[in-house]
């Protein structure tokens, strides 16, 4: 019972240790926390690097003629819930404010698009945003079948988001390492790696950020989707502290969801 019970805990703490390891990432604190209209990221920056070929130009939308960018409120209407898919929990974030530390600014410009999708302050603002966090747990596959995902869906002005994936596709290709600075001055180390291909969305994205000064938990997978003026970011982990795998169930029934929901304006 002694050896069952080290074991457990062992886990647990495991557990605990990959949620954790990926708050160096701003943007857990920003799904996990806020929901907001309108000026809720700044003037923000967010620029991306490609895994999949646009399926409209890179500063298009896939919804033709431009309209108005979803509010927080259609964006939590259209959030993906766990009822769309059956082994995943989803967690809405609950409204509260963004805190101004969440910002992330690197010692290279090159590289400025891959630290925008966690930052609060990205280059092209998010007109609204809303948070969720994603859960599957394999009991049988502790700790690596836990797999942990913050989410944040945003809407942007007409063109931006395409512009924000083009970025960041540019930059994966000059960029392998940055140091980047919060906004209380604290500096993090990262290496950075492109990410599996994701086709999902419009076009979509995926790049490995890890934390070179937390070698045992501190890698997260960022998975960006663009559906139309809208953008979903994706921060996964695994139970084990690894970078996790991207949620694609859960990210094309997203998709699926924002392009009903604009197009129902």
């Amino acid at each position: 019972m002694r050896a069952r019970s080290r074991t457990t805990t062992r886990t647990n703490v495991r557990i605990r240790q990959a949620v954790t390891a990926a708050a160096v990432l701003p943007v857990l604190a920003l799904a996990a926390a806020c929901s907001g209209d309108d000026g809720g990221s700044g003037d923000g920056k967010g620029k991306d690097g490609a895994t999949t070929a646009p399926a409209t130009s890179a500063a298009g939308s896939s919804t033709g003629a431009a309209k108005a960018p979803l509010t927080a409120a259609q964006l939590r209407s259209a959030l993906v819930k766990g009822t769309e898919v059956p082994g995943y929990k989803i967690e809405a974030s609950k409204n509260e404010a963004m805190s101004p530390d969440d910002v992330m600014t690197t010692d290279k410009p090159e590289c400025q698009p891959l630290a925008d999708p966690p930052s609060t302050r990205p280059k092209y603002a998010r007109k609204a945003f809303v948070g969720a966090s994603v859960g599957k747990i394999d009991p049988a596959n502790l700790p690596a079948g836990v797999e942990l995902t913050q989410m944040l869906l945003a809407s942007h002005a007409p063109g931006e988001a395409g512009k924000m994936v083009a970025d960041i596709r540019q930059a994966l290709d000059k960029c392998t390492a940055f140091t980047a600075t919060d906004g209380t001055g604290k500096k993090i180390p990262f290496a950075i790696r492109k990410g599996p291909a994701v086709t999902v969305g419009d076009e979509a994205v995926s790049y490995v950020m890890a934390d070179t000064g937390d070698k045992e938990g501190g890698t997260a997978l960022v998975t960006v989707v663009r559906t139309g003026d809208a953008s979903v970011t994706y921060l996964s982990v695994k139970g084990t502290g690894q970078a996790g795998d991207p949620p694609l169930v859960v990210a094309r029934k997203q998709d699926t969801n924002l392009k009903a929901a604009e197009a129902a304006g």
